[in-house]
């Protein structure tokens, strides 16, 4: 638990509370967005299961409960899962920690929380692999060496987290560091602590003054890392070290800048040729997109990220 000034203290709440009334705002545009019968506009391959995740955040005491979720839920349920390609990790990761952070019962989600995984090599999706291991208690001992034999792999002495050992992303830092918080929040492991500790304070350093985070790699500026980078720092921040004040609130003014008044986000922040609403890559071609990207993956992973950084306590 972090200690503050009164002053300090007041930013963190009116900054908490800014994200939790934004992502309240995103989640209410996912809902005009999703199509009953049809779906989202743009068809996404985990969008569904974060989306039903981001709204039993927002609605924790019914999380269950709200049409956005049945919603989402009825068409993960409709989703061809026999492909190769199904994003079994990210599937898994949202209806497990449905299930075990915010203790929703649903057939879907109790069917769809058993450790699958698409095998995408990646150290993210790695990663991924490891929290869902914990979650649904089956990771074994050699798993545990084999992570923590990874995590010295991957991580550089300056406490940048790698995707692959020969290049560098802010994005996938943020989304690993992201991940390693969910590990560390069912393990406890002091010495994944101190390197959570050590790559959060590594994006604070690399952060630019006006909240600017990544410029760096694959994903730059794209909604998926700073979804991640916002609620690993405030994690950090609230929960296990205090970090540079005027770095978050700049990191907040950013990204929150970003946000049009139907609540959406586009998937790249920029003000230069600033993107249109409701595009997608085989249509538009956006600039800093890549064929995997959609708004309704990311924009639902944003919710998810801005409602928990709403939620975060002290300690927890």
């Amino acid at each position: 638990m972090q200690s503050w000034g009164s002053g300090q203290s007041r930013n963190l709440m009116d900054r908490i509370k800014q994200y939790q009334e934004s992502g309240k705002r995103l989640n209410a545009h996912l809902e005009r967005m999703l199509d009953s019968e049809k779906g989202f506009p743009d068809p996404p391959t985990w969008g569904y299961a974060f989306t039903a995740l981001s709204a039993a955040v927002q609605d924790d005491e019914n999380s269950s409960g709200s049409r956005l979720f049945h919603t989402a839920i009825k068409h993960l349920e409709q989703q061809e899962k026999n492909s190769r390609e199904y994003s079994w990790e990210f599937v898994v990761f949202a209806m497990q920690a449905l299930r075990c952070l915010h203790g929703v019962k649903h057939p879907c989600v109790e069917q769809l929380t058993r450790y699958r995984k698409k095998g995408t090599r990646m150290f993210n999706w790695y990663l991924l692999r490891v929290v869902n291991k914990y979650f649904d208690k089956r990771l074994a001992w050699y798993d545990r060496v084999t992570f923590r034999l990874a995590i010295n792999l991957y991580t550089t002495p300056e406490g940048m987290i790698l995707d692959e050992f020969k290049t560098r992303s802010l994005q996938y830092h943020a989304f690993s560091l992201f991940v390693l918080i969910h590990i560390y929040h069912e393990s406890k492991a002091e010495w994944l602590k101190n390197i959570i500790i050590k790559a959060g304070q590594l994006s604070e350093h690399l952060m630019m003054a006006d909240g600017t985070a990544l410029y760096l790699g694959r994903g730059q500026e794209q909604i998926f890392g700073y979804g991640a980078l916002v609620y690993s720092l405030e994690y950090i921040n609230r929960c296990l070290r205090a970090l540079d004040q005027t770095k978050l609130e700049a990191l907040a003014k950013r990204v929150l800048s970003f946000q049009r008044r139907d609540g959406s986000f586009p998937l790249v922040l920029r003000r230069i040729e600033p993107e249109l609403a409701g595009i997608n890559f085989s249509a538009d071609r956006p600039h800093g997109w890549y064929g995997y990207n959609t708004l309704y993956d990311y924009q639902p992973f944003l919710a998810y990220c801005l409602l928990r950084t709403g939620q975060l306590s002290d300690g927890e």
